[in-house]
């Protein structure tokens, strides 16, 4: 799986994760000075790990933390790259700091940077915060392990269509909201000398996009797909994933993804997209930052990939990104929690998704979307949206490789399916 793309970073962290393992095993201590035990009020040091990409949203985080105690002495380090992999390498050297950058979920089984391993381990310390009993149902296995919460759950942010408003408005377009108006959109971009969808089906990671997108709408539910594909229930060959990869072969016999398009990078699709050859893209949606960045004129919009033709069933799918945990080995385990459960507080809480281009996991009156992801959140607010399932990675690999074949006619949807289900792992 490469879904390590800079611009992806915490948006697919669902994905990401599953590559996470195999890091790393042992204990951890946390070696420091003038800390506090657990208990009491904070203050002292207090240490964490963070990306250096919203270094800035952590800083402010952290300033506005030190209003409220101001007895506490924030030192935050912010590192590139795999943070999640650091993050196991500290761990195993006794030299992680009190606050860790996880991902949501996972397998107990797995030694990775997940909520689950890391709790299952003893890792991480369970959070006293009291937002805890707020975090939504369908989040709780992102956060949670054996009942208790162990991560502050972040920020949502869509897998769907990134829109170029501006392009659709000049030719008197609109956003489809069944799949026969995106077919019709396919139809009517060539006519305006563009196309529909610039997707990255060159890119290692691109083109389960589209199918991910739009199994939110034909799956109803991921959890228990996954959990019959692990008794053997099913396969894919026999499930909704062989209807998507038929809207896929249509929409490829129709023209939707332009020329060259097998050739095409996922930076290149959006920007395709921000030059106005292309309406939109489909991609996380931390993809929109650089396509906004390269058309400052031109407005964006998020939106779901329909996969019916009931406009009342289409699904967003969203990803929680980055969490964050707290040390079992933390020097200062009170600032730790303190902070952690001032994260979930209403204003902290904005200005991380602010920060994250995303929205709240947490139930916020106090967030206001930008325009770019009102309709995102608005479905996350209706509760139409889907967690992404569980995908393995040799799954997930296979997927990228073979949508290829699919678009060029050399696999039909069910061989596409069929393939999937023999690199999957019982």
């Amino acid at each position: 799986m490469k879904i390590h793309n800079r611009i992806v970073t915490a948006a697919i962290a669902t994905l990401t994760a599953i590559s996470l393992a195999g890091c790393v095993g042992g204990g951890s201590a946390n070696p420091g000075t003038n800390n506090q035990a657990s208990g009491g009020e904070p203050s002292g040091t207090l240490t964490g790990l963070f990306s250096s990409i919203f270094k800035d949203t952590y800083e402010q985080i952290a300033a506005d933390f030190k209003k409220k105690y101001p007895k506490v002495d924030v030192k935050f380090d912010y590192q590139g790259g795999d943070i999640g992999a650091l993050a196991m390498t500290q761990l195993q050297g006794g030299t992680a700091p009190d606050i860790l950058t996880s991902f949501p979920g996972g397998n107990k089984n797995d030694a990775a940077d997940t909520v689950a391993s890391l709790a299952a381990s003893g890792r991480i310390a369970p959070l006293e915060a009291p937002w805890t009993k707020d975090v939504p149902d369908a989040w709780k296995q992102a956060v949670n392990y054996e009942d208790k919460t162990y991560a502050y759950p972040g920020a949502l942010q869509p897998l769907a269509a990134v829109f170029n408003k501006s392009k659709l408005d000049e030719l008197g377009l609109k956003i489809p909201t069944t799949l026969d108006e995106v077919y019709q959109l396919c139809t009517a971009a060539k006519g305006e000398g563009v196309y529909a969808y610039s997707l990255g089906l060159g890119d290692p990671a691109g083109p389960q996009m589209l199918t991910y997108s739009q199994l939110g709408t034909l799956e109803p539910d991921p959890a228990k797909f996954d959990a019959d594909m692990a008794a053997g229930k099913t396969k894919y060959a026999d499930s909704v994933w062989v209807k998507q990869f038929e809207i896929y072969k249509k929409m490829g016999d129709q023209g939707c993804f332009g020329d060259g398009a097998l050739g095409r990078s996922r930076d290149q699709a959006g920007e395709e997209v921000a030059k106005g050859a292309a309406l939109a893209t489909v991609d996380v949606g931390a993809a929109m930052a650089p396509i906004q960045k390269k058309a400052p004129g031109s407005s964006f919009e998020v939106a779901p990939m329909p996969a019916t033709n009931n406009a009342a069933d289409t699904k967003v799918v969203a990803l929680p990104g980055f969490v964050n945990t707290v040390n079992a080995k933390a020097k200062n385990p009170t600032a730790a929690q303190a902070f952690l459960a001032f994260m979930g507080e209403a204003q902290p809480s904005v200005t991380y998704a602010n920060g994250f281009a995303s929205v709240p996991v947490l139930p916020n009156d106090a967030y206001k979307a930008p325009k770019e992801l009102t309709a995102f959140a608005d479905l996350i607010k209706r509760g139409a949206y889907q967690p992404l399932g569980s995908v393995q990675a040799e799954v997930q690999a296979q997927l990228n490789q073979t949508i290829q074949s699919l678009i060029l006619g050399e696999s039909t949807p069910r061989q596409v399916a069929e393939k999937l289900d023999s690199v999957y792992k019982k």
